[in-house]
């Protein structure tokens, strides 16, 4: 038993450890912490393709100081943002956030665009000018996507009307 209690001890100031080496803060802004995870992983998305990222921890004070300082707009800028978006508009912007990176897995192309111009030509004014193909070519190929998106989403859904 006392084996048990001592190697859950170890475990436990084991796993903390390494939370808190991958939590370390390197700095606060009206007292948010920033870690070192988060800088990194900001090193991570500014580091060219192919070349290696530098992790915080090998960078000098200067830049380290330079990091945090490009940190905290971002930092507190979210914290702000869950304090004061509802949770409504959370499942929105969520929504909105998938539907855009879902997006890019679809294709539109100008053949398909010119098709729908064509057949709804005359819903494609603005200031009672008629709008070239050229003008709304993009938003068309947007809706084109979108709908195709919907589609691929609601093709196994099963709605279920109440009676």
């Amino acid at each position: 038993m006392k084996k048990i209690i001592t190697t859950s001890i170890i475990a436990i100031a084991l796993a903390t450890t390494m939370v808190n080496a991958k939590d370390k803060v390197i700095g606060t802004v009206d007292g948010i912490n920033i870690t070192e995870a988060e800088a990194n992983k900001f090193l991570t998305a500014i580091t060219p393709k192919g070349k290696k990222t530098i992790l915080f921890a090998d960078l000098s004070k200067k830049d380290k100081d330079s990091i945090v300082k490009n940190l905290a707009p971002g930092t507190l800028i979210k914290a702000k943002a869950l304090k004061e978006v509802s949770e409504e508009e959370k499942e929105q912007i969520i929504a909105n956030y998938w539907m855009q990176k879902k997006l890019a897995d679809f294709k539109a192309t100008d053949k398909e665009a010119k098709k729908i111009y064509t057949k709804n030509k005359k819903s494609y004014v603005r200031n009672k000018k008629q709008l070239s193909f050229k003008d709304v070519k993009e938003f068309i190929k947007m809706q084109i996507k979108q709908k195709k998106l919907v589609d691929s989403v609601m093709k196994k859904a099963k709605v279920v009307i109440s009676k």
